[in-house]
């Protein structure tokens, strides 16, 4: 986990607590949903979708969280339900843009920042500890 000359908020943090992140904005996008379910009057089960990504992050960044030895999969994980949130919310771009402020492209334009950002941090995480590895090595031989 974080040493003491890690700041919390700081990139650096961030990477060395990505599960305890994904726990975070899992369950964001999962309270998100529920309220835009109950905002839209309940009229459209499709509200939820962001729950449903949630879900997706929340449950395997507990695992990754709860079990050193399940981490590297179960944030794998988190980071494809990230990307498909990310891809799938893509079209919010040119919605909001053209001015339709509905709820389904809110939502989806939130869906899109908060998958985007952890997906960020997931690339990163990944590929710091692929250099990790390959310095463990290079060190060895």
């Amino acid at each position: 986990m974080a040493t003491i000359e890690e700041k919390p908020g700081t990139v650096s943090w961030i990477l060395g607590n990505l599960p305890f992140v994904a726990i975070i904005e899992g369950g964001f996008l999962v309270l998100f949903g529920i309220v835009a379910y109950v905002y839209s009057g309940q009229a459209s089960i499709t509200a939820l979708i962001p729950s449903i990504f949630g879900l997706g992050i929340l449950f395997p960044g507990y695992v990754a969280y709860n079990s050193p030895d399940m981490a590297k999969h179960a944030m794998h994980a988190t980071a494809v339900f990230a990307l498909l949130g990310v891809l799938g919310s893509l079209d919010s771009i040119l919605g909001l843009l053209d001015g339709e402020y509905s709820l389904a492209n809110i939502s989806k334009g939130v869906l899109l920042i908060i998958c985007g950002e952890y997906l960020y941090f997931c690339i990163l995480s990944f590929r710091a500890a692929r250099i990790k590895r390959e310095q463990e090595a290079l060190n060895q031989q």
